[in-house]
């Protein structure tokens, strides 16, 4: 599980860099592997989560995805239209920090029983899609659990990375 959002993030750049960024078709491909890597994020996401890999998808679990889906392919709209003043290798560079937003989608549905606060969620710092840090959370069987945040290995962090690792008291969402 711990990998999963990284696999989840390396798989969707992988599509990306096929892309050839010299054209227009780039585009249109670009907005197939964005629906396919957030939608294998819920997916991921329910499976950890339960246990269980889902036969389908619940119709708000629908809902939700197809939200996810739509305003990622609105920014994607915004950076088509500058792309038409930019270089092929400034492109590719743009559109690699797509495969990024695919973990908060992860993380997302698999913590989302848990009431988290949004600044603790990976993606939600400064460095945005290009965080690398992870969660996970311990579940005390009671309605509470604690909360854990690391950071990756290597990489560089932004500034506000380094203060959120730690263990934080949680509780589960009321239903």
């Amino acid at each position: 599980m711990a990998d999963t959002p990284l696999n989840l993030h390396a798989l969707t750049l992988d599509a990306i860099q096929q892309l050839d960024f010299t054209g227009s078709a780039w585009a249109k491909q670009m907005e197939s592997i964005i629906a396919r890597g957030h939608m294998a994020a819920q997916i991921a996401g329910i499976t950890d989560r339960s246990g269980v890999e889902p036969r389908g998808l619940s119709r708000i679990e629908r809902q939700e995805i197809k939200a996810i889906i739509r305003d990622q392919l609105d920014y994607l709209k915004g950076f088509v239209a500058a792309a038409e003043n930019m270089s092929p290798e400034a492109i590719a560079a743009r559109a690699a920090l797509y495969a990024g937003a695919v973990r908060q989608t992860y993380y997302a549905e698999r913590w989302g029983a848990w009431d988290i606060p949004a600044h603790l969620l990976p993606g939600n710092q400064t460095c945005m899609t290009n965080c690398k840090c992870r969660i996970s959370v311990e579940d005390h069987g009671d309605g509470t659990g604690t909360l854990t945040r690391e950071m990756g290995g290597t990489e560089n962090h932004c500034d506000e990375c380094p203060a959120l690792v730690g263990s934080y008291d949680v509780k589960r969402q009321k239903l």
